[in-house]
């Protein structure tokens, strides 16, 4: 089988590294062989050998090739999705690490793929390293998947484990994870919640078999979350972690990405640093947690190799499709809230049924309360006489 390689970045490199370091174990796994031979890129940044390798920069050479392969790691959108798309109807498979395109075309691409009998995977494209597209897709394929629920940013996860653990404020936290590459210099994707939103896309297409519009995906970064915040919610019991949610309740899909407050004793909580963890909840596997590096070079070069493997394994065996438009109940569903208001405790119990909320904190910051459960349309309606501070749900 001949493979080529797309990009020539940190993943590219760490995916050509990984195919030469385990080439006997690949072979020996796939029971066959495999060759790079053509590389696309500008440069060789990272100077690898690429002797008996063609190293181009005219992406048709490749197109008209002879190659089986294609691992696309080049990222971007426009130009990505056009070469893939005559990748797969050129007839190689096509196995990509880019979210970013695929929480757009995903649909579209694997019509054209299934019509042109080739493979196209894509494992590394959430979680890194951690293979929950595969098991996802196979591993639960037996279960109707009712929730999604998941650390999917590792840049946001170090900065809110160090403003929890080290008391840091946001912008300190922010440009240290700068500083060790955890973010980039422009970190809007990260911190905006936009890079977890297409993972959340991607994961819930794959979960309910329905086509997802990434705009349905409600978003909330963690640019305005305050540090006095995560200390209230450390104090009353709970950890705050950028959370990708997606559930189906009565046949409707609500999804989001926001800060969510956990209860510290639950796994999900005690996921720190830079790592990432997703569960999935299922009718016959009940709860199960995906735990992992969520990025890297070699971690995602991982997953790359491995869906390559899989291809030249099985080859074609089908690509998922979906069945009509998710129907979406956007934050629609009753859940519990932690709100800070800058109004007195006193006025709170003047103006709400005391069922309603239960006080955490009163002092200088406001109060902060929890709530029950209720539709964040109700709970915008109970407080629009207040002068709300913050408002994250609470997993349950």
């Amino acid at each position: 089988m001949k493979l080529a390689v797309l990009g020539l970045g940190t993943v590219g490199s760490g995916v050509i590294n990984l195919l030469r370091q385990n080439k006997d174990i690949i072979e020996e796994r796939i029971n066959g062989n495999f060759d790079i031979t053509h590389v696309f890129a500008r440069d060789n940044r990272y100077n690898l050998d690429l002797s008996g390798i063609i190293h181009t920069q005219d992406i048709d050479e490749i197109i008209n090739s002879d190659v089986d392969l294609v691992i696309e790691v080049m990222g971007g959108i426009d130009f990505a999705y056009e070469t893939i798309k005559s990748l797969l109807k050129s007839g190689k498979h096509v196995v990509t690490a880019n979210k970013d395109m695929l929480a757009i075309h995903v649909e579209e691409l694997s019509r054209i793929a299934n019509e042109n009998e080739v493979q196209f995977n894509y494992e590394a494209s959430v979680a890194g390293g951690i293979p929950v597209i595969l098991g996802l897709q196979y591993g639960l394929n037996a279960n109707h998947i009712t929730r999604i629920m998941g650390i999917l940013n590792g840049t946001t996860n170090y900065i809110l484990t160090r403003m929890s653990q080290d008391d840091w404020e946001f912008d300190y936290a922010l440009n240290q994870a700068q500083e060790l590459g955890y973010a980039e210099a422009d970190p809007t994707n990260d911190i905006g919640g936009f890079d977890a939103r297409r993972k959340t896309a991607i994961l819930s297409r794959l979960a309910y078999r329905r086509e997802i519009d990434m705009e349905d995906v409600a978003v909330t970064g963690i640019e305005e979350l305050e540090l006095t915040d995560i200390q209230i919610a450390k104090e009353a019991g709970y950890t705050i972690k950028l959370i990708g949610l997606s559930e189906v309740q009565d046949g409707q899909i609500d999804m989001m990405v926001t800060p969510m407050l956990l209860d510290t004793a639950t796994q999900l909580a005690k996921v720190d640093e830079a790592m990432n963890a997703v569960y999935f909840n299922g009718d016959a596997i009940g709860e199960t947690m995906f735990y992992g590096p969520g990025a890297g070079s070699m971690e995602t070069a991982s997953a790359i190799v491995a869906d390559a493997m899989y291809i030249l394994s099985f080859g074609f065996i089908g690509n998922t499709v979906t069945e009509g438009k998710a129907p979406i109940a956007p934050q629609s569903f009753a859940r519990k809230y932690y709100v800070r208001v800058e109004e007195s405790t006193t006025s709170l119990e003047n103006a709400l049924d005391s069922n309603f909320f239960e006080v955490v904190y009163s002092g200088e910051e406001g109060t902060a309360f929890t709530t029950e459960p209720v539709t964040m349309e109700d709970a915008k309606a109970q407080l629009k006489d207040f002068n709300v501070q913050a408002i994250y749900p609470i997993a349950d």
